[in-house]
């Protein structure tokens, strides 16, 4: 059992469940006391075998393919946890699609729209569905983001830039839906050692290295230390944090 507190009844969900970021966060989760329904896109296997592990902690789970551009996709999802579990007390935005590396005026049109839709109209899309289930008895709203967006690092635009939405996002819900009880962070992930930074393909002097040798710390975070920050940040433990932004970066963006 870990120290995060969370309310007894109810669930959290985590969006991009499955992938690198997502399932260390529900494990995580699982281990601080609360049941856990998240989304994956295709890999059922993968969400199958973190059900078992939240059940292994002594928890309920529940996963579900969803598109996250099918606006009444995410609506149904949303409606069916509450409907299992009675309500949602906590949301995390773990997902993002995997990203080119080159320097913005080198995308593809239709790829940084498709990417832009892809987090920021997805991201809305949950917003939508969830906000009004929070709004019933309070609760949290956690997104991933980017340390780039605090401090540009040359060829990441594609996550820097749709990030930069997501956050302030987070920040309109932060001050329009205080009142109701509703916290909105997000953690500005630097170069951690799991999920898509482990993907890319980055030669000598490219943006890995670059990442590293801008960060004081001089090396890549482990993945304990970005989820516990995660759900910390959607923890009762951070009852009077909302509306910001924290980096875990090694002190990239300082």
């Amino acid at each position: 059992m870990s120290h995060y507190r969370f309310p007894s009844d109810g669930a959290a969900v985590v969006f991009g469940g499955s992938g690198g970021l997502g399932s260390g966060v529900v494990e995580l989760m699982s281990r601080s006391g609360t049941d856990v329904a998240f989304t994956y896109f295709k890999n059922k296997d993968a969400a199958d075998a973190l059900i078992g592990k939240v059940e292994e902690n002594g928890r309920k789970g529940m996963a579900a393919s969803v598109d996250l551009m099918d606006i009444a996709a995410v609506q149904s999802f949303v409606d069916s946890v509450k409907e299992r579990f009675g309500r949602i007390h906590s949301v995390v935005f773990a997902t993002g699609p995997f990203l080119n590396i080159l320097p913005i005026m080198d995308a593809e049109p239709d790829v940084f729209y498709e990417t832009l839709d892809t987090d920021v109209k997805g991201f809305y899309h949950v917003l939508r569905a969830v906000v009004p289930a929070l709004r019933e008895s309070g609760g949290s709203i956690t997104a991933l983001t980017t340390a780039a967006i605090h401090k540009y690092i040359s060829t990441d635009g594609l996550s820097s830039i749709p990030k930069a939405g997501v956050q302030h996002l987070c920040t309109a819900i932060a001050r329009e839906e205080g009142h109701h009880g509703i916290r909105a962070n997000c953690v500005a992930v630097g170069l951690i050692a799991v999920g898509l930074s482990q993907e890319i393909e980055s030669p000598p002097g490219g943006i890995l290295d670059q990442w590293t040798k801008q960060t004081p710390l001089g090396r890549a975070g482990a993945p304990a230390e970005l989820f516990d920050t995660v759900v910390f940040l959607a923890s009762e433990n951070a009852g009077y944090i909302s509306g910001q932004s924290l980096p875990v970066d090694g002190g990239y963006s300082a």
